[in-house]
């Protein structure tokens, strides 16, 4: 493209130098003219030479193609005159030519023009009785010089247009994205807005409905005590089926204020060193008996000691057992620990021999009130809360989840933790949690 309009003006602007030296000289019946008209001639062939060598981007710039116009013009101007062979109508013509190619909206109209222009130019001029010829005045000579004139002049002016054209469509395309990307700002305020309002109702619906429902799950324990009487064998069993419906709602319930809390900045990170002997005990306690899954937790931790927030890694780690245990009908459900030495970090796994997760759902179930697949053997039906918040939590901790999984085989957890707190630190602080030691 550069190529091609650089190699244009230098062929146009040789033709219309050639066409003036042949003018003058036929014009003086090939004497030579002036010396400094000479020397005019050879200055503009010169810089045609130089601006051959230009950058096609400044010969596409408008100072230049101005320029160009006003020195060729004066120039030209200058030599005609100085050769007292041309009357003041020809330098009407020529101005006008100057003046066709400036307003003209094309290359091609004002080519057109210019040659209509020359004609009838050649045809007032034989109809007044007036003859051509290349030795006396008025030569046949000033017709293409008269075109040539025309064609350059409109070719700059063109180009000049075209540049301006480009610069307004770059300015115009600034401008809509400029307006595209305020767009975007104003809809993700008003998402954020609308995120941080829906975190809102869901803590203060949660809570408040939290509160009376322990109360219930609270009378019904007594019921089942013997508190207020002797229960009979169905009523026993018409409240126990009560009280897991409560425990099941209670649950959820608890999900929703903790995704809540996540969401709002409202979590508290309590940093000290972990006993993850301990923790997996209790979660064995909790997960591992009377089961039809099995539940084998590591019966002695060997990594380096782990400081991170205990309250939060524990929720991490009963939200992967819960789903093992509950996505599983039967089998074997897996913790294991291990220290990357070289990152100096901690990944816990938590392997089941469930149905497994389709490669496409991955990121699908992390998302909040999102499940993947079906899952035919749950017993309980959630509210699809687990994952979501393991991931939020492994974020505040300055770790990450992942999870591998093969269908009808299994699925695998793992979580990713620094062992020491400055990762957590630095990432909470991002995030907008608070940090305790």
């Amino acid at each position: 493209m550069g190529l091609s309009q650089t190699r244009a003006f230098v062929l146009l602007r040789y033709t219309l130098i050639a066409a003036t030296a042949y003018l003058l000289l036929v014009e003086n019946r090939f004497a030579l003219p002036p010396a400094w008209a000479m020397l005019l001639i050879a200055a503009a062939l010169a810089s045609n030479v130089a601006a051959a060598l230009l950058p096609a981007a400044a010969l596409r710039s408008v100072p230049f193609a101005a320029g160009v116009i006003l020195v060729d013009t004066l120039w030209i101007t200058a030599v005609l005159v100085s050769s007292g062979h041309f009357s003041a109508d020809f330098f009407y013509l020529y101005f006008f030519v100057l003046l066709l190619a400036a307003v003209g909206e094309r290359l091609s109209l004002v080519a057109i023009a210019a040659a209509l222009l020359c004609g009838f130019y050649a045809w007032g001029h034989l109809a007044s009785g007036g003859t051509w010829s290349a030795w006396s005045s008025p030569s046949v000579i000033r017709l293409p010089f008269l075109f040539a004139a025309a064609v350059f002049y409109g070719h700059l002016v063109d180009r000049v247009r075209q540049e301006r054209r480009r610069a307004d469509a770059k300015e115009e395309t600034a401008r809509q994205l400029e307006r595209a990307l305020q767009e975007l700002r104003i809809a993700h305020a008003r998402s954020e807005e609308s995120d941080r309002l829906k975190s809102t109702f869901l803590a203060t619906v949660s809570h408040e409905l939290r509160t009376p429902l322990v109360a219930i799950i609270g009378y019904v324990d007594l019921l089942l005590e013997g508190v207020f009487g002797r229960l009979s064998r169905e009523q026993e069993d018409a409240v126990a089926r009560v009280q897991s419906a409560g425990t099941n709602l209670y649950q959820l319930i608890a999900g929703l204020l903790d995704a809540s809390r996540i969401d709002l900045g409202q979590e508290t990170l309590v940093v000290g060193e972990v006993d993850l002997d301990a923790l997996l005990r209790d979660l064995h306690g909790e997960f591992g008996g009377g089961r039809a899954v099995h539940v084998h937790v590591p019966r002695q931790v060997d990594v380096p000691a782990l400081v991170t927030d205990a309250a939060k890694l524990r929720r991490i780690l009963a939200n992967l057992l819960e789903n093992a245990v509950r996505f599983t009908e039967r089998g074997v459900v897996t913790v294991d620990v291990r220290w990357d030495p070289v990152r100096d970090r901690v990944e816990l796994r938590v392997s089941d021999t469930g149905p497994g997760i389709p490669e496409d759902q991955f990121e699908q179930i992390f998302e909040a009130f999102r499940q993947g697949g079906d899952r035919p053997h749950a017993t309980v039906n959630g509210v699809g809360l687990g994952l979501y918040i393991v991931r939020r939590l492994a974020a505040l901790l300055g770790g990450q989840v992942s999870v591998t999984s093969k269908v009808g085989e299994g699925s695998t957890f793992t979580v990713s933790l620094p062992r020491q707190p400055q990762a957590a630190a630095l990432l909470t602080s991002e995030r907008g949690g608070a940090l305790a030691h």
